[in-house]
């Protein structure tokens, strides 16, 4: 079962929409949805999901879970289809397995296939006729000569949910390279009692009969209100909509990517929606990203602050909203990493959605690397080599020291040949405290100029270095960092037996002034802290008389 290839959709244009300061909406009654809105409710509220949402998608009986440990376990089309008729009360699933294809069993079975789609029909592709692809979606729109699809594990690997529209519905037409099979009603049903959430305004404070937890519906998505937002925030508990119990459980809890939110209880300061995650929007950003003209909703204060310390999932490819930087990135453990022109088609970055970030917050993203201990290979497999990041460094793991040292049991993360190689070429940054990760050696090592320094205990605590964080890194890689004779040239060095501030220049030490560092000058945080006898073992460049600082 493959992959259905969906258009990339990108947010780089603004809304036409005028921004509005967002208020409260007192909800009117509403009358019950029907099972088809509210199926289309639910797979709409999963766009941009993967995999793994909610611990994993899987509706009837024989079905398996599309994620398992943290990961996607197979093909998840026809899981999250079943997962969206399960959650609305359909019945009669045991014939659904994790293969598209038994959606079209399922109507043959029930007498709901047919070539008209209606909203909360499953939509099968390339059944029979020599075609060895399938995939199977959810209608979840008509509207004239239009029909909208919604599907799991659409996209780039590892796929994600996403909503379409096309004309070209009929049964034998191919709107995104794939057949339209034929159209699956679901065949039976405990209907709906309660209004769909998404068919109420946004500001509505909703709640399943079944619980106590309220949210409110922001741009279709149901966000969580503490009670600690009830009052700052002002929402009236009174004027609470009581909606369908599955549907409330399957509002997305983060609205969708590119809505722009503030903090509800007020405040100035404005915010993106990417990934689930609220990225503050600049000044600068706010009119050249269009951001002003996009609605600006109000969201819960409690939410929004957790969403403010959210990081983007590591895979996501994002672009400056202005478009002031040209380049695209691809996010890995929070650091945007450069794509090159080269890498965006051949390694595949080009088929995943492209997300507009604010300028501002992808500079310091930019300015960033994968957290210590993330282990990384080139995504193109043109380098076969695998290296754990230190401190923006990325250090090469020997074939011995892959599964001993348990690099084996990480996540590996795939990163942009050419920033890898930037990467591998860094030196650890000066002051990083490092240890041989297998523990063979348990000797403390200071890093200047690219070499490994000793340290006994007595250096480690007299010079502070207990107090920084210690690192493992791969004993191979620290061999060659300790056999160097000396620090590459201008590294700062500082001991304590006196004042001195010692310039290495090509293997030798080099006495500094204090006229050397001020304002565009050098700065004293860079000068790195040694032990005595290492200074010491550096011969001098010049034997007249040594100034101090």
């Amino acid at each position: 079962m493959s992959r259905f290839k969906a258009t990339a959709i990108r947010i780089a244009s603004s809304s036409a929409l005028a921004a509005t300061a967002f208020t409260m909406v007192t909800a009117a009654p509403a009358s019950a949805a029907t099972l088809g809105d509210s199926i289309a409710a639910t797979a709409r509220a999963e766009n941009g999901n993967g995999a793994c949402a909610h611990g994993g998608y899987v509706g009837g009986p024989n079905q398996n879970s599309s994620c398992s440990n943290g990961q996607r376990t197979h093909a998840w089309c026809a899981d999250f289809a079943g997962w969206v008729w399960a959650r609305n009360g359909v019945k009669n699933l045991g014939t659904l397995n994790d293969m598209a294809l038994s959606f079209y069993t399922y109507g043959e079975k029930n007498g709901t296939l047919s070539n008209t789609p209606h909203v909360g029909d499953a939509v099968v592709y390339n059944y029979g006729g020599g075609y060895s692809d399938d995939h199977v979606a959810i209608v979840t729109g008509i509207s004239g000569d239009n029909v909208t699809i919604t599907g799991g594990n659409q996209g780039g690997f590892p796929g994600h949910v996403s909503t379409n529209t096309t004309s070209n519905w009929r049964v034998g037409q191919s709107p995104w390279g794939q057949r339209i099979s034929g159209y699956i009603s679901p065949a039976g049903s405990n209907a709906p009692s309660y209004p769909s959430p998404s068919s109420l305004p946004a500001g509505t404070l909703v709640k399943s009969p079944n619980g106590p937890e309220v949210k409110v519906m922001i741009s279709g998505a149901g966000i969580p209100v503490a009670a600690s937002d009830v009052t700052p925030d002002k929402y009236d508990l009174s004027k609470i909509v009581l909606v369908d119990d599955s549907a409330f459980r399957s509002l997305a809890s983060a609205p969708p990517a590119g809505t722009v939110v503030h903090d509800q209880a007020g405040g100035n300061e404005r915010y993106v929606v990417v990934d689930g995650a609220a990225l503050q929007i600049g000044a600068a950003d706010w009119t050249a990203a269009g951001y002003n003209g996009r609605p600006d909703m109000g969201v819960p204060t409690a939410w929004l602050q957790n969403a403010k310390q959210r990081t983007l999932t590591t895979g996501i490819v994002v672009m400056d909203q202005t478009g002031k930087d040209s380049g695209r990135y691809a996010i890995v453990e929070g650091a945007a990493l450069h794509i090159s022109a080269e890498e965006w088609t051949a390694n595949g970055y080009n088929e995943q959605t492209l997300m507009g970030v604010p300028g501002e917050w992808l500079k310091g993203a930019i300015a960033k690397s994968p957290a210590n201990g993330t282990v990384v290979m080139n995504q193109s497999g043109a380098d076969i080599n695998r290296y754990v990041m230190v401190n923006g460094a990325a250090l090469h793991i020997s074939a011995s020291e892959w599964t001993a040292n348990g690099y084996d049991q990480r996540s590996l993360m795939g990163v942009p040949g050419t920033w890898l190689a930037s990467a591998v070429s860094k030196q650890i940054a000066n002051g990083t405290v490092v240890k041989d990760a297998s523990g063979k050696d348990a000797t403390v090592f200071v890093m200047a100029g690219g070499k490994a320094v000793p340290l006994t205990y007595a250096d480690f605590t007299g010079l502070s270095y207990d107090k920084r964080p210690l690192n493992g890194v791969p004993a191979e890689w620290l061999t060659g960092a300790k056999a160097k004779a000396a620090p590459a040239d201008h590294t700062m060095l500082l001991s304590p037996a006196n004042n001195t501030v010692w310039e290495v220049v090509a293997g030798k030490k080099r006495a500094m002034t204090a006229d050397e560092f001020g304002e565009g000058k050098r700065s004293f945080h860079d000068v790195v802290s040694v032990p005595t006898v290492f200074a010491d073992s550096l011969p001098t460049a010049s034997t007249d008389a040594l100034p101090t600082v």
